[in-house]
C-alpha cells in the first residue's frame, strides 16, 4: 500500500468520503439526493439515507440500480438489485459501539489489515480547534504526519515524506441547501508543482459533508435533504430476495 493524502486513502461508502458517524449525541436521521459532476462524464446521481448508525445508498452501476445497506455495528453490507431480487452479504471488519456513537480513528479497519501502522503521538490544537497528532506509514515505507479532528473526522493537516503538504483553512461559515454549513478550503502543496486547492461545505449538525470539489473538477453534493424519522425497513433486505455469494455473481458476469 501506498501513501495518498488521507481523504484519498479513506474513502468510504463509496459516494461521500466524509459522512461522519455520531458525536456525543445522536444525530438527525435524514435522506438527500447525492450528485456527482465530472467535467465530459455523465452526472453519478443516487441517493443517501441514514439513521443512527444505518446507511442506505442507491445509484447506478453499469446501467443497472444498486442499493447499499451498511450496518456498520455488525460489521455487515448488503449490496441489492432490484431487477432480479437478489443480493450480496458482505461481512467486513465490526465498527466498535462507541466509535459510532462518539469518536473514530483515522484509520479504518481496511487500511490497517493492508498494512498501514497509525501511531497516536499526542494532542495539538490547529486554527484553534483541538486535534490529535498521528503518524502513519505503509510497507513500501512512506510516512505522513497528520493533525485529525475526531469532531469533522478529518485531517485538517498532514506532511508527508514525499514533501506534499496537504492544509485546511475554514474560511467562513455560510448556507448551502438551507443549511448552516463550514466553508473549508483545501490546500495541496508539490515541491516544484502548482498549489492545488479544492474546497469543502461541512454540515456541523448533521456532521457530514454537503459540498465538495476534487481533483479534476468534480463536483460532489448533497441536494433535497430532508431530516426527520426514517422508516426502518429500508435498512432490511426485502423477503423472498435470493441471496449470492461473490463466486456466484462472477459466474453470472
Amino acid at each position: 500500500m501506498k501513501l495518498r493524502p488521507l481523504f484519498a486513502l479513506i474513502g468510504s461508502f463509496g459516494l461521500f468520503a466524509s459522512l461522519a458517524l455520531a458525536q456525543n449525541t445522536p444525530l438527525p436521521s435524514f435522506s438527500a439526493r447525492s450528485v456527482q459532476t465530472t467535467p465530459d462524464q455523465p452526472d453519478r446521481v443516487g441517493t443517501i439515507t441514514r439513521s443512527g448508525s444505518y446507511l442506505r445508498l442507491e445509484f447506478e452501476q453499469d446501467g443497472q440500480r444498486v442499493i447499499q445497506i451498511i450496518h456498520p455495528t455488525e460489521g455487515l453490507t448488503y449490496i441489492l438489485y432490484p431487477e432480479t431480487r437478489s443480493y450480496v452479504e458482505q461481512q467486513g471488519a465490526i465498527q466498535p459501539e462507541e466509535f459510532v456513537e462518539s469518536y473514530a480513528p483515522p484509520c479504518p479497519a481496511p487500511a490497517e489489515e493492508a498494512g498501514l501502522l497509525c501511531n497516536r503521538l499526542g494532542l495539538d490544537v490547529y486554527q484553534s480547534i483541538p486535534v490529535e497528532r498521528w503518524h502513519i506509514s505503509a510497507p513500501d515505507e512512506s510516512q505522513m504526519v497528520i493533525l485529525w479532528d475526531p469532531t469533522r473526522k478529518r485531517a485538517l493537516r498532514q506532511e508527508m515524506s514525499n514533501s506534499v503538504v496537504v492544509q485546511m483553512t475554514f474560511l467562513e461559515n455560510t448556507v448551502i441547501e438551507g443549511r448552516q454549513a463550514e466553508h473549508w478550503v483545501t490546500e495541496i502543496s508539490r515541491q516544484g508543482a502548482a498549489t492545488q486547492r479544492n474546497e469543502w461545505w461541512y454540515d456541523p449538525e448533521l456532521k457530514l459533508v454537503l459540498r465538495e470539489t476534487l481533483p479534476g473538477n468534480t463536483l460532489r453534493t448533497l441536494e433535497s435533504i430532508s431530516t426527520g424519522p426514517v422508516d426502518p425497513t429500508v435498512f432490511i433486505v426485502p423477503d423472498g430476495w435470493q441471496r449470492f455469494t461473490r463466486s456466484d455473481t462472477a459466474q453470472q458476469e
